[in-house]
C-alpha cells in the first residue's frame, strides 16, 4: 500500500503528488526522497535510479522526475527493526 514514510498513513492512489503535496496526516511533505520507492540509503546520492544531482535533504520537498510514492508495510518495518536488534547485540549497545 502507498503510505507516507514519516506516519504511515495510507494515500489515494488518485492523489495527484506535486512538489508542494503534504500528507493528509502529518502534513509532511509527500514528493520527497524518504517516500520515493527509489529512496536506497547507501547506493548512489541514495537513489536506486542514478540520479545526477544529489538531494541533501531526504525529507524536504524536491523536484526529481524519478519520484514514485513508495510502498509500507508492517513487515519491511519489522525486518528494519529486527536487523537493528541483531546489530545492536553484536556490538553490544
Amino acid at each position: 500500500m502507498k503510505a507516507c514514510h514519516h506516519c504511515h498513513v495510507t494515500i489515494e492512489s488518485t492523489l495527484i503528488i506535486g512538489t508542494t503535496t503534504l500528507c493528509p496526516s502529518c502534513g509532511k511533505p509527500l514528493h520527497s526522497c524518504f517516500n520515493c520507492r527509489f529512496y536506497s540509503p547507501g547506493s548512489y546520492h541514495d537513489c536506486l535510479e542514478g540520479i545526477e544531482e544529489y538531494i541533501e535533504e531526504k525529507t524536504e520537498p524536491n523536484y526529481c522526475d524519478a519520484f514514485m510514492l513508495g510502498e509500507y508495510s508492517k513487515e519491511e518495518q519489522k525486518k528494519k527493526t529486527d536487523a537493528k536488534a541483531r546489530a545492536e547485540a553484536f556490538f553490544n549497545f
